[in-house]
């Protein structure tokens, strides 16, 4: 279980706005009577302790509980003692700081064993309907827990007598969240600003900046979509401020609020020998989408463009894009998603995108996915630091920036008005290795420039290779688990459609992935093909599902060793 969710999160830690979704329990819906209920007071303290700890962090390492499935031990655990302190506090913490602190000594196993003790004695009185249902719940929970656990057989067979669970409309509205991180502090989502000493100037060169920050957000089926949100800052004098305030202007979490001290200090560094801060300043940011919480440093590069032309009274380019990180030295950081935020800059209409060179290989994925026509719409730019950043993004771009930008303009319209085979045309590539002469980061013009000379990109990243395989399969593999785990094969109307739509978008990229990542491709397509052919003829229900779980566990073995491949591993995380 941990492998899919993990590797997305991990994936997209370095994306901004919406990184994972916690819905708090909806403790309204009637699904069983507690009252009636027939169990010890010992068993029912096991049962809820042990749904407590599911929405809590374990002691174990790399083990995260999905914010879905502590949603769903809260809505147990609230039905049983909705007055508890404990579960009181829980919710109060997940809700504010989208962490719950751990319990020493917790782990999953211990938490299983503890729901497992209240199911065993719920199912001694089975003939009572309200004990039945309880137990189909804590089952499924137990189960999503930890599916390999030492009880996880008794378990099954609990839940296969008990039967499932409807969680439809159990939890409320999404909280936006994306978790402090293991080991390291809880992620506090509040208003976050950072102070510099006042200076010698007078003023702000500059009054307002804005400029387009890019982000990936994750969708209801799983899937994960590009976008492109302006994002402005306002320099208003504050007799209340010493110095100078950077301040955000919604609730945001620690990897943004860390973001903005990093970009504090570049900019004192930056501006303050130079004479250019004044005293009695507050600095206003505001994302145009304000839904939401927002956390990750990604939109650190944006933001510190915006601020520094305040300071500079530089005029920013209103068709410019960017993502990246920054650190205090003005080194742009890798971020995820970078094909995805390449195509919600064009949806934008953005003409220049700006991206950290380390995700060079993201863009080459554009080209692999989609062909030329991205990279002739958008200029894609890759930066290591910010003045590289600075020179594209500026309105007011030094004469070769300008000139460069102007030769591939001017390639991109001949390849719209007379098709992709120009590119063959001696002239085309000799004007497209004068703009790589020019500016060796300019990515679209490099990777055209391949196409040309028969060189193209032919597969994708590591990072891309995962994304589309499993972004692929989102909507159904939470289904085939669930017949992993219960064992019992409940075919829904929508099954084999989104089935269907997985293979399709599975075979778009089977030639497409990295090699090294072929035999989980292979798995993936495998499974996805017995769960929407369904059973066979002559094959029984049992045997099916059997069949579905040997294909399960092969890609789960797949996986685990595409993660615990140090090659692979340092090619996503550097």
């Amino acid at each position: 279980m941990a492998y899919a969710k993990s590797f997305l999160l991990l994936l997209f830690s370095a994306c901004y706005l919406l990184a994972d979704t916690y819905r708090p329990p909806n403790l309204d819906k009637e699904i069983f009577d507690v009252d009636k209920i027939k169990i010890d007071r010992i068993s029912e303290s096991s049962l809820f302790a042990g749904l407590l700890s599911v929405a809590k962090d374990f002691d174990e390492e790399d083990h995260e509980v999905d914010f879905e499935l502590r949603g769903h031990a809260l809505a147990i655990a609230g039905r049983l003692k909705p007055d508890n302190d404990n579960f009181l506090s829980i919710l109060g913490d997940l809700k504010e700081r989208g962490k719950a602190n751990s319990v020493d000594g917790m782990t999953t196993s211990h938490a299983v064993s503890k729901i497992y003790r209240g199911l065993r004695v719920l199912m001694r009185k089975k003939d009572n309907e309200d004990n039945v249902k309880l137990a189909s719940y804590c089952a499924d929970i137990a189960l999503r827990l930890d599916e390999g656990g030492k009880e996880a057989k008794k378990i099954k067979e609990i839940l296969e007598e008990a039967g499932q669970p409807d969680w439809k409309d159990m939890l409320g509205s999404p909280i936006y969240n994306t978790g402090g991180g293991r080991g390291g502090p809880p992620n506090e989502f509040k208003e976050r600003l950072e102070t510099i000493p006042g200076g010698k100037a007078e003023k702000f060169a500059g009054i307002q900046s804005s400029v387009y920050a890019l982000s990936v957000r994750q969708l209801s089926n799983g899937r994960h979509a590009g976008a492109a949100s302006s994002l402005s800052a306002t320099a208003l004098r504050d007799k209340d401020v010493d110095g100078v305030e950077f301040h955000i202007d919604q609730k945001v979490g620690n990897m943004t609020g860390n973001s903005l001290e990093e970009i504090a200090k570049f900019m004192r560094v930056r501006h303050e020998e130079a004479g250019r801060v004044p005293a009695g300043y507050k600095v206003e940011m505001a994302f145009e989408d304000k839904d939401g919480l927002l956390d990750g440093p990604s939109a650190g590069t944006a933001m510190s463009l915006i601020i520094d032309a305040l300071f500079t009274g530089n005029k920013l380019d209103e068709s410019f894009a960017c993502t990246g990180t920054i650190t205090a030295d003005g080194k742009v950081g890798k971020i995820g998603g970078v094909a995805g935020k390449i195509r919600g800059a064009t949806k934008k209409k953005c003409k220049l995108a700006g991206v950290p060179a380390e995700n060079i290989p993201g863009v080459s994925d554009i080209y692999v996915l989609d062909g030329i026509e991205p990279l002739i719409n958008i200029q894609v730019f890759s930066f290591a630091k910010f003045e590289g950043a600075l020179k594209v993004a500026s309105a007011n771009k030094p004469t070769e920036v300008q000139e460069t930008i102007d030769d591939f303009n001017k390639i991109a319209t001949l390849l719209k008005d007379q098709g992709e085979d120009m590119l063959k045309s001696p002239a085309v590539i000799s004007k497209l290795e004068k703009v790589v002469k020019a500016m060796p980061n300019h990515e679209s013009a490099r990777i055209l420039l391949e196409v040309a000379k028969g060189t193209p990109p032919k597969t994708l990243s590591i990072g891309g290779s995962f994304h589309q395989i499993d972004t692929a399969t989102s909507s159904i593999k939470q289904k085939i688990q669930m017949i992993s785990w219960t064992e019992e094969f409940n075919r829904e109307s929508t099954d084999k459609a989104d089935a269907a739509e997985a293979l399709e978008l599975l075979k778009e990229v089977d030639n497409k992935v990295d090699s090294r990542l072929s035999d989980f491709q292979k798995a993936m397509l495998e499974i996805t093909e017995i769960f929407h052919d369904g059973r066979k003829d002559s094959e029984k229900d049992d045997e099916f599902v059997e069949r579905l779980k040997t294909s399960w566990e092969e890609v789960q073995s797949e996986r685990k060793k595409l993660m615990e491949n140090p090659e692979i591993m340092e090619e996503l995380y550097g």
